[in-house]
């Protein structure tokens, strides 16, 4: 099967969206299949707009010697697949990663709404953003669309009037387990995207108040490379994560995967999927942050989430993930 693959990032681009499309391609191509991955290229330079139409055409002439073609994005990419579904003669599927309303929003806004709460105040919208949630809604109901989560499925298929035959769950990765090696410190870690949403100011404030009932603890936070990540997980404290929304964060798989308890924010699917491995708080209260700082550093909570993460044997790999979306093109 000769398979698209619609991406809006991939290597030498970081992000866990380029990761994942490249990921996707050498799994399905491991399985014998021929992929092409369409990206924008010079596009990117042009207006909203028109560099979507002209990135429609540009994929709807790679599809024509394919057997199917898979997006994956939620603006960049649906928007174009959408357009040009109707003349495809082949399976299309489109992976809703993210929200792009919802942070573009908050970004303009500095008004942070958590996102279960974000299509219930579409008044607070502007005109751009009201065009971009009806582009998005129109291509989504054009499509097979996949979620990494039923949190984030049961969130949009209202707004979005999504058919629900049409709507299917693929879920992220999991690696193996690597072994934990604890540091000489209580090192918490906020790394990451430095934007609003991921909540860092908020946070700051409330380590600040844990801080004055202990001394022996530091907060490290801005961005690395992955693999100096990896590394500082692995031999780290306890990841942080108090973003005011984050639907399947990929940096708490990675936290759990190598023996490290969490901080995270309570919207977000893993939230419920993991809840026994981590702290959850509300990232709306900094008291309630304050609360989950001091959690972790309680003795016994700590030593329980630890051992609850040295049971976890889960593992959940890209060949499993290609094999459901091959499951998914051959219905």
């Amino acid at each position: 099967m000769k398979i698209i693959i619609a991406a809006s990032l991939y290597p030498p681009e970081i992000g866990g969206p380029s990761f994942y499309a490249e990921s996707l391609k050498n799994s399905l191509e491991k399985m014998g299949h021929t992929v092409d991955v369409v990206l924008y290229g010079n596009l990117k330079k042009l207006p909203p707009g028109i560099k979507h139409l002209l990135y429609a055409l540009k994929l709807y002439r790679a599809t024509k010697s394919a057997d199917a073609v898979i997006g994956l994005d939620t603006f960049s990419i649906v928007i174009p697949l959408g357009l040009i579904a109707p003349f495809l003669h082949i399976p299309a599927l489109v992976r809703a990663g993210g929200d792009f309303v919802w942070e573009q929003y908050n970004a303009r806004a500095k008004d942070f709404i958590p996102l279960p709460d974000f299509y219930r105040y579409t008044d607070r919208w502007t005109l751009k953003e009201k065009i971009s949630f009806r582009l998005i809604r129109f291509a989504l109901t054009r499509l097979q669309v996949v979620f990494s989560s039923a949190w984030q499925r049961d969130l949009w298929i209202p707004p979005y009037r999504m058919d629900s035959a049409r709507v299917h769950i693929i879920e992220n990765a999991i690696p193996p387990r690597v072994e934990h090696e604890a540091g000489q410190w209580k090192n918490f870690m906020m790394y990451g995207r430095q934007i609003q949403l991921k909540n860092a100011d908020a946070f700051r404030r409330a380590f600040e108040r844990a801080r004055k009932h202990t001394y022996d603890i530091v907060l490290e936070e801005g961005t690395v490379s992955h693999e100096e990540l990896l590394e500082k997980l692995r031999t780290g404290y306890a990841a942080v994560l108090p973003s005011i929304s984050d639907i399947t964060p990929n940096y708490i798989i990675e936290s759990i995967c190598r023996g490290t308890p969490f901080l995270l924010t309570k919207y977000s699917a893993y939230a419920v999927r993991f809840k026994d491995l981590g702290v959850i708080v509300d990232p709306m209260s900094e008291d309630d942050m304050v609360r989950g700082i001091r959690d972790l550093l309680d003795k016994a909570v700590y030593t329980r989430l630890t051992k609850n993460i040295a049971a976890f044997t889960e593992v959940r790999t890209y060949d499993d993930i290609a094999r459901e979306f091959l499951a998914l093109l051959k219905r």
